[in-house]
């Protein structure tokens, strides 16, 4: 019977014995080889952050430039074309200016115009009057400065910069139409500044705009009335009538 009982007790602390290592060693796995499904990891990266923040910025942007913004337009109006240097002391005239522009609207900051404007000018060579037409078909980039911590009367004003390229040409006929028309063509670059004025919001504006215009025609080394080249640039002053939609 002392043997049965001895024995019995000694099966019963190798189970138990057994039981424990075993836990330890289920325990020692999951601490060392941790599983965490795939669904279950919440961890966040900066390829799967939401940036909830900037896309409702640009929304509200948005919605209120479709609620107050220009998309379209269209303007006329007429100014002056002044020349510099040597040109400017033979070239007279230039009023007055007739420009045409057509506008696009990116945002409240960024527009592009597509613009036409045409001057005459005249000179007198030897006893000879010459009139002198310039045009230029151009394309500028226009951006409108940020007035919303500025006083009224500057955001009643609404100014901007623009800059573009543009073909440039020039013809030149005798008064009396004696001689053949002279023709030259060229590209140049302009940069400007100017002013809108609001009439009828997102309908009719009143524009202002002043340029300074280079542009180089192969006869600005030529000698004409005593004067050794006839270097010189223009810049052109106009005020339009912008109608949007």
């Amino acid at each position: 019977m002392r043997a049965f009982t001895f024995t019995f007790k000694l099966w019963t602390v190798a189970a138990l014995m057994i039981s424990a290592a075993m836990g330890a060693s289920t325990l020692a796995d999951t601490t060392l080889n941790p599983t965490t499904p795939d669904e279950e990891d919440y961890s966040t990266t900066p390829h799967t952050e939401y940036g909830e923040f900037n896309e409702a910025s640009d929304e509200a942007d948005a919605t209120l430039f479709y609620q107050f913004g220009k998309f379209f337009g269209v303007s006329l109006g007429g100014g002056y074309e002044g020349v510099t240097g040597n040109r400017g002391l033979l070239w007279q005239g230039g009023f007055p200016a007739i420009s045409l522009k057509v506008h696009y609207w990116f945002d409240f900051n960024f527009a592009l115009q597509m613009e036409f404007y045409t001057a005459s000018h005249y000179y007198v060579d030897g006893t000879t009057g010459i009139n002198v037409n310039m045009s230029r078909v151009g394309l500028d980039l226009k951006y409108y400065f940020d007035l919303k911590n500025l006083s009224a009367a500057l955001t009643f004003a609404n100014p901007y910069i623009a800059l573009g390229i543009g073909a440039y040409s020039k013809s030149e006929i005798a008064s009396l139409g004696s001689t053949t028309p002279s023709s030259l063509a060229t590209f140049g670059v302009a940069a400007g500044l100017g002013l809108e004025f609001v009439i009828v919001p997102k309908k009719t504006y009143f524009t202002l705009e002043a340029k300074y215009h280079i542009a180089n025609f192969t006869d600005q080394f030529s000698s004409v009335n005593g004067l050794s080249d006839l270097t010189g640039n223009y810049y052109t002053t106009t005020g339009n009538i912008l109608f949007t939609w």
